[in-house]
């Protein structure tokens, strides 16, 4: 095993009944890429070794585990939760859980959640950044946020393809451009809608870098204070994306990073590969770009790849 100890907060698996009922949701091509990855714990594990992971938070990615129908999404999210959890079982110390939930279904998801994290004992939870057009920060969600607000829960936001990519994404893959606004879209409804003011011991990692919130956060700041949603509600953009946590997953440059470093602390910042969606051997040298940025110092560098992570993940500490 690596001597680097990353920790890798954005970390994808695909058991084998979930690749079955998303190919046969329409699914095949999901956001259009060309196919969904091959998974299986070992192949994981070979990655983890060579890339100098030491632990990994499993989570499924978009499309996530409601293709039409409530009652087989809940039916899904059952499989694939307890499927990750012994996973986890099976390689102590190396792979955690972000459950899965069927949402948008309310009470689905109260259920799952009593059940993964009483019964599976998971790391928090994965949520897509909106879910059948319903998005983070609508107040139908509430109940949910409530009760993973009440167990201090940590969540993993994931972007899917937005609601209306078939007008928006002009035929090119949604990753490319609309995950990154669509993690804009959400994080920023979130804010300006009251939710994590209401519900304040939440910890939310955003992927990506951010998406496109660092660009955008000064105006989405400015026009909190005009907008009937967030005007005179005391709420500060700002200061709220400055306490979230953010994953460098992807093709990260000192620029976006700089961007980042704007609005939050290296404390904030988290490792994560995307990997099987990233394949193999591009996850190394995008890892070994990130100990070169100049915005980041031994110190803060090692606990990006680590310390920060075990502040959320304690249990993953080396015993």
């Amino acid at each position: 095993m690596s001597q680097s100890g990353r920790i890798d907060v954005h970390h994808h698996y695909l058991p084998p009944r979930y690749r079955e009922e998303a190919i046969s949701g329409g699914h095949e091509h999901p956001d259009g890429i060309a196919q969904l990855p091959e998974w299986s714990p070992k192949s994981a594990l070979e990655l983890m070794d060579s890339a100098g992971i030491e632990s990994a938070l499993l989570s499924v990615s978009s499309p996530g585990v409601h293709f039409g129908d409530d009652a087989r999404a809940a039916d899904l999210a059952r499989h694939v939760n307890e499927a990750g959890a012994r996973v986890a079982s099976d390689y102590p110390g190396r792979f955690g859980l972000f459950a899965s939930l069927p949402m948008p279904s309310v009470d689905r998801c109260l259920g799952e959640i009593a059940y993964a994290f009483d019964e599976l004992g998971s790391d928090g939870v994965v949520l897509l950044t909106h879910s059948r057009g319903v998005y983070l920060g609508d107040s139908a969600l509430d109940p949910v946020f409530e009760e993973l607000d009440r167990r201090n829960a940590t969540i993993f936001i994931h972007p899917t393809s937005p609601a209306c990519h078939q007008e928006t994404a002009l035929g090119y893959p949604r990753p490319m451009i609309e995950f990154l606004f669509d993690t804009t879209r959400a994080v920023s409804h979130l804010i300006l809608s009251g939710t994590l003011k209401r519900f304040p011991h939440l910890e939310i990692i955003v992927p990506h870098c951010g998406g496109a919130l660092p660009s955008v956060a000064s105006r989405v700041a400015i026009m909190s204070q005009i907008i009937p949603q967030s005007a005179g509600k005391g709420i500060d953009p700002l200061a709220q994306l400055a306490e979230l946590y953010y994953d460098l997953a992807g093709f990260i440059t000192e620029g976006t990073l700089g961007g980042l470093l704007d609005l939050v602390d290296p404390g904030q910042l988290l490792y994560g590969s995307d990997w099987p969606f990233t394949p193999t051997p591009i996850i190394a040298g995008l890892a070994d770009r990130l100990e070169t940025f100049p915005q980041l110092d031994d110190e803060t560098r090692a606990a990006m790849r680590r310390g920060n992570a075990l502040r959320l993940f304690p249990r993953l500490a080396s015993p």
